[in-house]
């Protein structure tokens, strides 16, 4: 668990530091390659200055993820608010998406696999998304960029089962995982779309 106690305006901007400087070594070099010495000489500090915050590895990676995830959402939402419409959202997030995958070690994945609290973390992520996923595609829809005749809960589930297969079968270990992502995006986000929607994707993208 972090440590909260005594946190200071230098203490939470040094957590900050730590959490940006701990994901790019695990994305880098994947998760078992890197030690918390390697954090701690990475940002120039001592490793009891690095474990005073955070007491071990796997909480350090959990925070790091989750921290993600909602810095993630928070561009998302603000980028949404000025956005001209659902699909100038979506063409934001792919990109962003794309960027930060081609940067990823394949190995980040395969042992992210071991740290049970973090798969469930992700899970109950996606199911709290799923509302928000609902009411998005009714917009889009209502707006003509998405079709109305498809049940967005099955492709929801098809998406998911697609993913966790790519998961399963760590197809990520033959393919990059940007082409995984941008193949799997743009073949399924198509199938979605309207005429309208196709038109403002591709100017898009």
């Amino acid at each position: 668990m972090r440590k909260t106690t005594g946190t200071t305006a230098y203490r939470e901007s040094l957590r900050l530091r730590i959490l940006d400087t701990a994901l790019a070594l695990f994305k880098r070099r994947g998760i078992k390659a890197v030690r918390m010495d390697d954090i701690a000489t990475e940002m120039g500090i001592s490793k009891r200055t690095l474990y005073e915050i955070y007491s071990n590895k796997e909480d350090l990676l959990f925070e790091c993820l989750r921290s993600e995830n909602e810095l993630m959402d928070s561009k998302l939402t603000e980028y949404a608010v000025s956005a001209e419409n659902e699909m100038a959202v979506i063409a934001y997030f792919i990109k962003l998406r794309l960027k930060d995958l081609g940067e990823i070690n394949p190995l980040f994945f395969t042992e992210m696999e071991k740290y049970g609290r973090i798969l469930e973390f992700f899970r109950r992520n996606k199911e709290k998304q799923a509302a928000h996923s609902r009411e998005f595609m009714r917009k889009g829809i209502e707006h003509g960029f998405f079709r109305g005749d498809l049940n967005y809960d099955i492709v929801g589930k098809i998406g998911d089962a697609a993913m966790d297969f790519v998961m399963q079968t760590r197809l990520y270990e033959q393919y990059k995982l940007d082409e995984i992502f941008h193949t799997f995006i743009i073949v399924f986000l198509r199938g979605c779309c309207t005429e309208k929607g196709l038109a403002y994707l591709d100017k898009s993208l």
